[in-house]
């Protein structure tokens, strides 16, 4: 499989401006003090982990550190439009914790695992607010694909968002691993899947979900960035057409995740491809990460985007 070399901040096109240069050098020097760790750089109200200093991996406000800034982290919450009352969420990849403080603190009968492979990230969990273990958190640091084949999970809800350095992380992205992901669901169960990279590489993932969960599999770019954001629902009767439209709005008021957009979209991606017609999926995906006025192309763009949010 070919590796897939980008991730949130290769979302950045444009090349830095004069007035990016000092930002930029500052990141320089995170990145050499900390030889190689993720770390952390904070800028007015936002908090940022980077891998590298051309690698940025979680972003939070520090004055709201449990919303979702990101889009792809709020179209990432579709799921409950087909599974509103979750009782155990698995997450894969912990990041700065943004979906796992969401769903904590508005999930409140939900139990929540996580699992991330790097100490490193999960020693700068307390920089971004993300809570300590107790009888509803579990944060395991492991190799998620030894910890699904040894471990007997039941999880309603498996999200995930696996990135390292060099981007989408090849072992959490192969037909064998979403099979594992796919046992590990309860029987209404929905595996949401964060991928980026070009459509020639992601058609084969979103190509064996598709043969894995006999085509009931929806998909959507998010609404400000190229990442593509998938669903795969284990039970045939389950569906997410046609739009919950109305569900949609009621979990917009509660919670601001713009799922009625999130709708639209899927209601106009659902096809009737085959699972095993890549060259389709192919150009399906090429049209969907045309380039779009609405996808900030430099971290200046980015960062006024989110202090609206």
């Amino acid at each position: 499989m070919q590796r897939i070399r980008n991730s949130l901040s290769r979302l950045f096109l444009n090349k830095p401006s004069a007035s990016e240069l000092p930002h930029l050098k500052q990141l320089q020097q995170l990145q050499q003090q900390h030889q190689g760790r993720p770390f952390v750089f904070d800028e007015g109200n936002l908090r940022l982990m980077f891998f590298n200093q051309k690698c940025m991996q979680s972003a939070m406000k520090t004055d709201a550190p449990e919303k979702l800034i990101c889009g792809y982290t709020r179209a990432m919450m579709g799921f409950l439009l087909a599974h509103p009352a979750p009782r155990h969420i698995l997450m894969i990849g912990l990041g700065g914790g943004s979906l796992l403080k969401f769903c904590y603190r508005h999930l409140p009968q939900c139990r929540i695992t996580v699992l991330e492979i790097d100490a490193d990230v999960i020693a700068l969990r307390r920089q971004f607010q993300i809570p300590d273990d107790d009888e509803r958190l579990s944060i395991v640091q492991c190799d998620a694909v030894d910890y699904l084949e040894r471990q007997a999970v039941q999880a309603d809800v498996i999200l995930l968002d696996g990135y390292d350095v060099d981007g989408l992380v090849e072992e959490l992205n192969t037909p064998a691993f979403y099979a594992s992901c796919r046992r590990a669901l309860s029987t209404d169960g929905i595996l949401v899947a964060n991928i980026w990279g070009k459509s020639k590489v992601i058609a084969p993932l979103l190509s064996a979900l598709r043969a894995l969960f006999a085509n009931n599999v929806w998909w959507s770019r998010s609404v400000d960035s190229y990442n593509l954001i998938v669903f795969a629902l284990k039970n045939p009767a389950l569906s997410l057409t046609p739009p919950p439209l109305a569900q949609a709005s009621d979990l917009d008021r509660q919670y601001a995740l713009q799922l009625g957009a999130l709708c639209q979209r899927l209601n106009t991606l659902h096809t009737g491809l085959n699972a095993d017609d890549i060259p389709a999926l192919t150009q399906h995906l090429a049209g969907m990460m045309a380039s779009d006025a609405n996808v900030p192309r430099s971290y200046a763009e980015w960062t006024e985007l989110v202090s609206k949010v």
